[in-house]
């Protein structure tokens, strides 16, 4: 049974160049297994190239709430350290596009927020039965 496993072992080191550590039971770990899940751990801890950029960060670099004050604001919040523009950069029609979708979602939030403020503020105690109809009734 031994021999099984140190074969194993010798079988995972050559065909990944990672080798189970001794105080690993040999029985109970899986090498090819450990192998794996290695690979795996440092293929998450390397650092990232410089130009590898994800797609939604380059949208978030791209986002333009149509004020500098504003996109250099949330830049800063969100950590992006370019100091580029976002209407320097060039913009491709998809990029285009999400832009102006954006700014339709932003515009109808802003809407709805005024909407419902104006409601909660203006028809205060409107809910729950408290109107004006009922207040006649508590004479009777």
């Amino acid at each position: 049974m031994a021999a099984q496993m140190a074969a194993l072992q010798a079988k995972a080191l050559a065909e990944t160049g990672i080798a189970v550590p001794s105080y690993y039971n040999p029985a109970a770990v899986n090498p090819m297994k450990f192998a794996e899940q290695e690979k795996k751990r440092k293929m998450l801890w390397q650092g990232k190239k410089e130009g590898d950029k994800s797609q939604s960060a380059e949208i978030w670099e791209k986002l333009n709430f149509g004020n500098k004050d504003q996109n250099v604001k949330f830049r800063k919040l969100m950590g992006i350290k370019s100091e580029d523009e976002a209407g320097c950069s060039s913009v491709d029609e998809e990029s285009y596009k999400t832009l102006k979708q954006q700014e339709e979602v932003f515009r109808n939030l802003d809407a709805q927020y005024e909407m419902a403020r104006s409601q909660t503020h203006t028809q205060r105690g409107m809910g729950l039965g408290f109107t004006s109809s009922m207040r006649g009734m508590d004479a009777v």
